[in-house]
């Protein structure tokens, strides 16, 4: 069979849409697809790669992140105890009572957890005396005794109107906090510890000892004690104290439950140190009590950088921190309002109050000045760069002294900038 040239062209241009077709279907269609598997797999790369860059940068600021909540929680926790232990509880209270002369015993109840108690206040209108009106009268506040004396009629039975409607909703509440109790009992239970101590002594002494409980760096409750005369100037009785204990997330829980009994204690020389001992306590006597405290780490240190609060608040409420390993822009204002004092300041992470904008927080002043004590660090090697620029307000009618102790003598960390004509700081 003979072919012609122009059936020789149409099979030739069905053979290459044959062709076609079949690489269309079985080729380019499958490398299609897999190059969109490949870009999608190159999305989801860059994604994961992208996130993972972002929590690389983000690794100092969370590292400073922890450490801030770390010094907050070990802070606010320091006051009660990390466990229960009786052992301890036992040589604590007889060193209490040994050193403040009482004699006494310790009976103890099973340790529980439990949720803390809570003590609901209740809001009444008390009427007024019945003498009130007489009293009026006689400074010429009222003019005619007999209005007065309606008058006050008229607010005690209102009083007792008040009364008899904050009790019906004082009930109310109870019955709906109960419910909401009886919800949450297992919530938020901490392990407590409660014990009667019996005791007998003078009655210095047990004013003595119950200040040195309020001032013991572990929080004890004083929750009752009763009292009879036992001699002329002695006293004997019972107090029920309570301890409270949460987790701690140091390693307090060992360096507490350590026993070191086998250690010597005292002096040496028991009758040698007099003159040592009262130059030290004479220097202490002598520098005036702080109002507030900071402090300046390098960032290699487990605490954040910089800390600022109020002295002797036990529970750290009144704290605020920064971390960073460069300057900290850091601020204080003292204001004062009539004979009241206030203050407040803020870092890069936080302000106290939360309120800024307020007038800030109530204080009142240790001694004659205003006090705040720096405790800087001399710096680690050239890297170490943290430091504090502090800003200080001082409107208030006392000198605000500054003093900073601890200080690099060659690259100090600290920089007080304010009106020095108010502020006096002293570099120790």
């Amino acid at each position: 069979m003979k072919i012609s040239d122009k059936e020789k062209t149409m099979l030739c241009v069905l053979g290459s849409i044959i062709v076609g077709f079949l690489y269309y279907q079985f080729l380019y269609l499958s490398q299609t697809d897999e190059f969109e598997a490949k870009v999608k797999t190159e999305s989801e790369i860059k994604q994961k790669y992208d996130t993972a860059m972002n929590t690389i940068n983000s690794m100092e600021s969370k590292k400073s992140d922890v450490k801030i909540l770390n010094a907050k929680i070990g802070e606010e926790s320091t006051p009660f105890y990390p466990t229960i232990s009786q052992e301890k509880i036992i040589i604590e209270l007889d060193e209490l009572l040994e050193d403040n002369s009482l004699k006494g015993s310790v009976t103890f109840l099973p340790i529980v957890s439990n949720s803390v108690e809570n003590s609901k206040k209740e809001v009444k209108t008390l009427a007024k005396s019945s003498l009130q009106a007489i009293v009026d009268q006689y400074n010429n506040i009222s003019g005619d005794a007999e209005k007065t004396q309606q008058s006050n009629d008229k607010t005690v039975n209102n009083a007792v109107k008040s009364d008899t409607n904050n009790t019906n909703v004082s009930n109310n509440n109870s019955s709906q906090s109960s419910k909401k109790d009886s919800k949450d009992v297992n919530k938020n239970t901490v392990q407590y510890l409660k014990c009667a101590v019996n005791f007998e002594g003078k009655y210095e002494n047990l004013d003595k000892f119950l200040t040195v409980i309020g001032q013991n760096e572990k929080k004890i409750v004083v929750n009752s004690i009763s009292l009879t005369s036992d001699t002329l100037d002695g006293v004997k009785g019972i107090m029920n104290l309570e301890f409270y204990s949460i987790p701690k997330i140091n390693d307090e829980l060992q360096s507490y439950l350590k026993w070191d009994l086998n250690n010597s204690y005292g002096k040496s020389v028991p009758f040698a140190g007099g003159t040592a001992n009262k130059t030290v306590a004479s220097a202490q006597a002598d520098k005036e009590p702080s109002d507030f405290i900071a402090l300046v780490k390098p960032t290699a240190s487990d605490l954040p950088t910089i800390t600022i609060g109020k002295s002797k608040d036990d529970l750290r409420t009144s704290y605020v921190y920064a971390d960073s390993n460069s300057v900290e822009n850091t601020e204080m204002i003292l204001t004062q309002d009539g004979n009241k004092y206030y203050y407040k300041y803020k870092t890069s992470k936080g302000t106290f109050p939360v309120n800024y904008d307020s007038l800030g927080a109530e204080f009142i002043p240790a001694s004659k000045n205003i006090v705040l004590d720096i405790l800087s660090r001399s710096r680690l090697d050239t890297n170490d760069n943290s430091a504090m620029k502090l800003k200080i307000v001082n409107k208030t009618d006392k000198l605000l002294n500054v003093n900073i102790s601890g200080e690099d003598s060659s690259n100090p960390r600290v920089k007080i900038e304010g009106d020095l004509n108010n502020i006096s700081v002293n570099n120790k």
